[in-house]
């Protein structure tokens, strides 16, 4: 009997990639009447039943192939979707981590635990970071980059979605979903001001803390020591040192450019309006440099005061103590 239910099992496969589920069920299921035991059968009317939109009798198929000898792991895959289905999102998700913990190198399981991730509403930041998992496992797979894409468009991640759409399409041109899906992303993203993903976001941060770290450094200490040597009544040369130490300033933020690629650069301009701190700091060292460069043209030109430095030093330390206080959170 194992020989007759296996070419059933191929038929009802061949079937199903037709795009006839039905008839896949209907040649399954009195073979299974003959041979319940045979856990690929009940794997593949499980799948037929998901493809028609029946995620009762496809879940109750999953579990009968999950006491059985066989791939457990795709059983685990076609149970997870189908209690997604069913809105039981907890148990989609316990099932779909158990799938990925029994094989953890297939990127069928992640995929899946992405979709899963993505329908629920509390765990589709999450998603998005299983779908990379899943591209990365299989990076000529056109299913694993839609399914990143899929995950990306529902947190708003344009540019993880564009990329993950177009690159299914390169694989796969003949993906009428991942087209439009990749339409409804360039849309989008075009009535949000091309915001960066937040990947990249998070790329420039870590770039940018660091920096202004330095910058307070140069900043503190600086302003410091001139304020120092220009008690009780500054002279010309000191607004020489005043300029060197606004270069200096200027050298650490071009280095920062200088090491950003061109996709975190481009989000470094955006970085302000979703990182607060930064731009709180930002806005402090800004008016610190325009104060020290106003007032060392100042000096030059025969001033005396020193009112502009203790500004700009109180600027630079305030801006110091959010840099330290915030610690690059």
């Amino acid at each position: 009997m194992s020989e007759p239910i296996s070419a059933v099992v191929v038929k009802a496969a061949e079937l199903t990639a037709r795009g006839l589920p039905r008839q896949a069920i209907a040649l399954l299921r009195p073979a299974l009447a003959v041979q319940p035991r045979h856990a690929e059968a009940w794997c593949r009317l499980a799948a037929a039943h998901l493809d028609v939109g029946e995620p009762d009798p496809a879940l109750d198929a999953a579990k009968r192939a999950l006491v059985l000898d066989g791939d457990h792991a795709w059983a685990q895959r076609l149970a997870a979707l189908a209690l997604s289905e069913l809105d039981r999102h907890v148990e989609a998700t316990v099932a779909a981590r158990e799938c990925v913990r029994r094989k953890p190198s297939d990127w069928r399981c992640q995929v899946v635990l992405a979709e899963v991730l993505a329908a629920d509403p509390d765990g589709r930041a999450q998603a998005v970071a299983v779908g990379r998992e899943a591209v990365r496992l299989a990076p000529d797979e056109a299913r694993a980059y839609q399914v990143l894409g899929d995950a990306a468009l529902r947190v708003r991640d344009w540019g993880t979605a564009e990329f993950a759409y177009r690159t299914a399409l390169r694989l796969d041109p003949s993906d009428d979903d991942a087209r439009a899906n990749l339409e409804t992303v360039r849309r989008r993203r075009g009535t949000t001001a091309s915001s960066p993903g937040a990947d990249v976001l998070a790329a420039a941060h870590r770039l940018v803390w660091p920096t202004l770290s330095r910058l307070a450094s140069v900043l503190v200490a600086g302003g410091l020591l001139v304020l120092l040597a220009g008690m009780p009544r500054p002279t010309p040369w000191l607004g020489w040192v005043v300029l060197a130490l606004v270069l200096g300033c200027l050298g650490v933020v071009g280095q920062l450019v200088w090491r950003a690629g061109r996709g975190v650069r481009r989000a470094l301009f955006h970085l302000p309006r979703h990182r607060p701190k930064v731009a709180t700091v930002g806005v402090l060292f800004l008016a610190a440099l325009v104060i020290l460069t106003g007032w060392a043209v100042a000096l030059l030109l025969g001033a005396s005061t020193m009112q502009p430095l203790v500004i700009a030093w109180l600027c630079s330390l305030v801006g110091g103590a959010v840099v330290v206080l915030g610690g690059g959170r």
